[in-house]
């Protein structure tokens, strides 16, 4: 028997991680990030932004992610019209910027209309694995399975297509145990419809964990902050095998 762990399956059409997306261009990381994670289960329990219970929930938790399918990159384009705030405190305004203070004293002015790249991972699969206190993972599982919000993979426009907990299990010893032994799910959008190829079951499988000695930097901590300015965690990079598919899924079965 090994410590408790909370497992996530996080699979959909559309997946976007942000980690610099401040301003006009929305971007997404190749795995999902761990303030993003933090959102998720915040959603589920309720919590409104600002709320200091998702800096304690950051804190407390800790994450590691295998990237079972890395999906593709995709660039989308939206316009925007508002009062956009600016890096140096000002608004984006018709024809220009205004401080706060004359856009309050201006009523003629008119917003500003903008063209946003926004960038989304296509059919995208990830395993997502917590450990924490066991009291705590408990409230999440029960957040998970009767969520306040909608929960979805790091914008509100990418829903999942399957239930994001799979469960909460002492089945491991550690995350790293976890994500070398939990089976790879290949089921996800685009590959339930098709046959495996044999050579995809030789793929190697990335997987990142949280470790304070590890030798990656990662600026994707959860901080509450006016400037919605993350802080900086250390992760180690694993590159391992998955569980074969034939010990899963049997390929005369798909």
């Amino acid at each position: 028997m090994g410590k408790p762990l909370l497992i996530l399956r996080l699979e959909g059409p559309l997946q976007s991680w942000g980690g610099r997306s401040r301003w006009d261009v929305r971007d997404t990381q190749p795995e999902p990030t761990k303030s993003g994670i933090i959102g998720l289960l915040g959603c589920a329990l309720g919590y409104e932004r600002g709320d200091r219970r998702l800096e304690e929930l950051d804190s407390a938790l800790h994450l590691g992610v295998r990237v079972e399918h890395p999906g593709r990159v995709l660039e989308d384009f939206q316009t925007i019209t508002d009062f956009l705030p600016t890096a140096g405190g000002d608004f984006k305004v018709s024809g220009g910027t205004k401080s706060a203070a004359a856009l309050r004293a201006d009523p003629d002015v008119r917003p500003a209309t903008i063209l946003s790249p926004r960038f989304y991972l296509e059919d995208a699969a990830f395993l997502a694995v917590l450990d924490g206190p066991p009291d705590l993972l408990a409230e999440c599982v029960a957040a998970l399975r009767r969520p306040r919000w909608t929960l979805f993979l790091g914008r509100k426009a990418c829903i999942p297509t399957r239930p994001i907990f799979e469960r909460l299990t002492e089945d491991y010893e550690n995350l790293e145990h976890a994500l070398r032994h939990v089976p790879w799910s290949h089921l996800h959008s685009g590959h339930a419809q098709r046959r495996i190829r044999r050579e995809e079951q030789e793929r190697v499988l990335e997987t990142f964990i949280e470790d304070p000695d590890g030798p990656l930097a990662r600026q994707d901590s959860l901080r509450l902050n006016a400037a919605r300015q993350y802080g900086f965690r250390q992760v180690r990079r694993l590159l391992n095998p998955p569980v074969r598919l034939v010990d899963v899924y049997p390929l005369e079965a798909l």
